[in-house]
């Protein structure tokens, strides 16, 4: 069982615990033989993880290549300060030491974020929102996600990203919850969109997610999400919902596909399609401002203390400072 989570972890006191391992940073050299540093975590963070190996190259890039990224290693280190910031050694000068786990010695829960909203909450009142709907059809296909038990199950686990906001467990839930709120407002406000239609791409748009991440003790993309991308999984999963629903009106089926082929909205961000209607336009914006503004407060939560000014990397992979009161 795990006992040490890294928001545990206080400086001057040794650890024993397992973590995840999140990334790699090549073999170096040093005074006294050779040392590699991975960032390791559970659902409550990350930290650094330093390994001061010995002269012996050879037994320490060993030990390097046997571990990838998803691994749970148990660790016996120190914790310090570097530069600011927690950090544990591991050195086998002070009886230290690193061990891969096997795969049905853990909890893979207890390694993954998750959202901070229970996500029993955020489907239920996904459900009012669903309600609202009042055009049969678009009803009609929204349900048939809705009610499907195993789709709601995947929905409430899966994250919206694997790195840029909502990067947890009931991320993307969260997302589709937020946009959805935001989609009713615009919708109240501007007469000409069709309110039904809104609501219903809304709440579809993403589920595609479900199908683009595996989710071991990291998230990584699935083949299928790097060679095609959500927007066509997810225009692909509401086609193959469509027809198994007789009579669902044709044209209102290529509005629902239109406006989530577009709703990224330029091709250099994976749109299949400018946005070519009031409710493709809308949608983009909606989920474009969802994304950025959550980003933005999510990175600001994440300040480490040593940071004078945080850095903010936007959609385009622009790096932005924030401003902290």
């Amino acid at each position: 069982m795990k006992d040490t989570y890294v928001e545990d972890i206080t400086e001057g006191k040794d650890i024993e615990d397992s973590f995840a391992v999140r990334d790699k940073e090549s073999l170096r050299e040093y005074t006294k033989g050779y040392f590699f540093k991975l960032k390791i975590g559970d659902k409550t963070g990350d930290i650094t993880l330093v390994y001061w190996g010995g002269s012996d190259k050879e037994e320490v890039q060993s030990l390097y290549d046997s571990l990838t990224i998803s691994d749970v290693i148990e660790i016996k280190g120190g914790v310090s300060r570097y530069h600011g910031d927690l950090q544990i050694f591991i050195n086998k000068e002070h009886f230290h030491g690193l061990t891969k786990l096997d795969d049905d010695s853990y909890d893979v829960e207890d390694y993954l974020k998750r959202s901070k909203k229970d996500p029993d909450e955020m489907f239920d009142l996904l459900l009012e929102y669903a309600d609202k709907i009042e055009e049969e059809h678009c009803r009609e296909i929204v349900d048939s996600f809705l009610k499907d038990d195993e789709f709601v199950d995947s929905l409430k686990k899966s994250p919206y990203s694997k790195n840029y906001g909502y990067n947890y467990l009931g991320g993307l839930l969260e997302h589709t919850l937020n946009d959805v709120v935001l989609s009713c407002h615009v919708a109240d406000n501007y007469p000409d969109i069709d309110k039904d239609l809104l609501l219903t791409a809304a709440i579809l748009h993403d589920f595609g997610k479900v199908k683009e991440y595996i989710m071991t003790t990291s998230i990584e993309l699935t083949t299928e999400s790097r060679l095609i991308g959500h927007t066509v999984m997810c225009e692909r999963l509401i086609k193959e919902r469509l027809d198994e629903l007789p009579g669902f009106p044709e044209e209102l089926a290529l509005k629902i596909s239109h406006i989530i082929l577009s709703h990224h909205g330029d091709y250099e961000w994976g749109s299949a399609r400018s946005p070519r209607m009031e409710e493709a336009v809308a949608l983009h914006h909606i989920d474009l401002l969802d994304v950025r503004l959550s980003g933005f407060i999510q990175a600001k939560e994440e300040l480490s203390e040593k940071d004078e000014e945080m850095i903010y990397v936007s959609k385009e992979g622009v790096q932005r400072p924030i401003f902290t009161r």
